[in-house]
């Protein structure tokens, strides 16, 4: 089953309804790779979970190396939270979703409503609607994904978090690309929940091309990410894991806002 159909676009918008309408909604499907995401998906959609994960990453070329590993050792049974730069909007999850599901089968990720569709990730998927000026506000399904994640931490699952809640872009001022600013909800969510949280980094990015298309509008950038997911092969897809910090350490923070932002730093600082 295709993740987006032309039925789904023609409902969405109206002019790409009727004869003309599904031609040229057909010609952008094929222009922005959508043609290419559904076959691989079809390929691949009778798997599920972390081996659904990895037969895609296998699929388009896609190897990744860890850094760190060894400090997951130290995390035991119980649950924790990852937490995560964003800087590919799909791939990250999809390598998070390999490497931790094949750690532990009962991790589960809080992505948005896109990722959400990928349907055999079902099992490792939370949806959640991001929040800020780029995006609508939290929904009822967003709560109720809320409370499914502070369930399955509380029953002793690890959880992955990219606070972000939204893809990287370049920052003018900082002449990088880099995360947006860390949502706070998410970041007191994390600290309230007291399990030890892993910092996770990757290394690597979209093409520039990408991150300057954001620089016109986050809906155009938005476009080009299907092609994306097919420009990896043969290229470094890095991912460093840290320390762990344990429920005592965050303890130790004045207000979350401090937290937050060492937990940042300690993202960022990896891979150095």
């Amino acid at each position: 089953m295709p993740l987006l159909t032309l039925e789904e676009i023609g409902q969405a918008a109206p002019v790409f309804r009727g004869r003309c309408g599904r031609a040229v909604a057909g010609a952008l499907m094929k222009a922005l790779s959508v043609d290419r995401i559904n076959d691989l998906y079809d390929r691949n959609c009778s798997l599920s979970g972390p081996e659904f994960a990895k037969a895609i990453l296998e699929d388009i070329g896609v190897e990744y190396t860890v850094s760190g590993l060894e400090w997951t050792g130290e995390l035991g049974p119980g649950a924790f939270i990852t937490v995560s730069n964003h800087p590919y909007g799909s791939i990250d999850g999809i390598v998070l979703a390999d490497l931790f599901g094949h750690i532990r089968p009962d991790y589960k990720l809080i992505v948005n409503k896109m990722l959400s569709r990928i349907k055999a990730l079902g099992v490792n998927f939370i949806n959640v609607t991001p929040t800020g000026k780029e995006h609508t506000a939290p929904t009822k399904d967003s709560i109720s994904g809320i409370m499914e994640a502070v369930r399955h931490v509380k029953g002793g699952h690890p959880l992955g978090i990219f606070p972000a809640g939204a893809v990287s872009d370049f920052s003018i001022r900082d002449r990088c690309v880099r995360d947006r600013e860390w949502q706070l909800p998410i970041i007191q969510l994390v600290r309230k929940l007291r399990v030890p949280v892993l910092p996770v980094k990757f290394l690597d990015r979209n093409s520039d091309f990408y991150y300057n298309l954001g620089l016109i509008d986050w809906r155009v950038r938005l476009l080009r990410l299907p092609s994306e997911v097919f420009n990896k092969r043969g290229k470094p897809v890095r991912v460093a894991i840290g320390r762990p910090i344990s429920p005592d350490v965050q303890a130790g923070f004045r207000d979350d806002a401090a937290f937050g932002a060492f937990l940042r730093e300690t993202v960022y600082g990896l891979g150095r």
